[in-house]
């Protein structure tokens, strides 16, 4: 399994355990990002869920209901991760939470391919490049020209065939995606932006009561951010987006 189908695996895992043939949504996915941000391998996040899904159907009876937010498996989830970090305390267990070393449940430990991000940093450039044409014709922000020149630099060292740091190349990602984000955010119009609170109060509600401030912070966050996205018509710079 290739790591960086984090998100697919914990998303398809949840559907087949929870018993109903429809996709997560996209606060759920949040949730993931969550996750992936704590650093919570994979299997660890599976084995969290499973935990959860059999107290619910131990305690629920047959067919009577279905969960139905991934938010039900959270506080799971963070228990079998504690357990986890207590039993390998000493070690580094950051490769298998970021895909830097193999999952001891999936010794396949496959990545992306460099053509494959190549593909991938093509089309977000194309975006945002369009994107700042568009929004700033001639006189782009200093924070957008940053964007634009960091990837085209990291393309650039691909192209010459520089080895590729997955680690250190998502974490160069997400600085500028976080940059991206913090510019485009700028420019909706408050009205807008008001409304989008109101409907993340609505959509998050169950969210902020299960889940820890910073994680419902995270969330929250990530929530806003794909309007922008959506708005701007931009993909998220993230290799868990291949």
């Amino acid at each position: 399994m290739n790591y960086y189908n984090y998100f697919t695996e914990i998303e398809e895992h949840f559907v087949r355990r929870r018993g109903k043939h429809l996709l997560i949504s996209p606060t759920d996915w949040n949730l993931i990002a969550a996750w992936r941000d704590a650093g919570i391998p994979l299997h660890i996040a599976l084995r969290g869920i499973d935990i959860a899904m059999d107290g619910f159907s131990a305690r629920r009876p047959q067919g009577h209901s279905k969960v139905s937010s991934l938010c039900y498996c959270h506080d799971a989830v963070l228990e079998a991760y504690a357990d986890y970090a207590d039993s390998h305390v000493g070690e580094d267990t950051g490769d298998s939470a970021r895909g830097g070393g193999e999952d001891p449940e999936d010794p396949g430990g496959g990545v992306p391919g460099g053509e494959e991000i190549g593909a991938f940093l093509a089309a977000r450039m194309a975006e945002i490049n369009a994107l700042s044409a568009k929004l700033y014709p001639g006189d782009p922000p200093e924070g957008v020209v940053r964007v634009q020149a960091r990837l085209e630099e990291i393309e650039c060292s691909r192209r010459a065939g520089a080895r590729i740091d997955l680690e250190a190349l998502e974490r160069d990602l997400r600085i500028l995606d976080d940059l991206l984000m913090e510019e485009l955010g700028g420019r909706v119009p408050a009205e807008e932006a008001a409304e989008w609170e109101t409907e993340a109060r609505k959509e998050l509600k169950e969210y902020k009561k299960r889940l820890p401030k910073e994680t419902f912070a995270r969330i929250r966050e990530n929530y806003m951010h794909d309007r922008i996205r959506r708005k701007y018509g931009i993909g998220e710079l993230s290799l868990f987006r291949l």
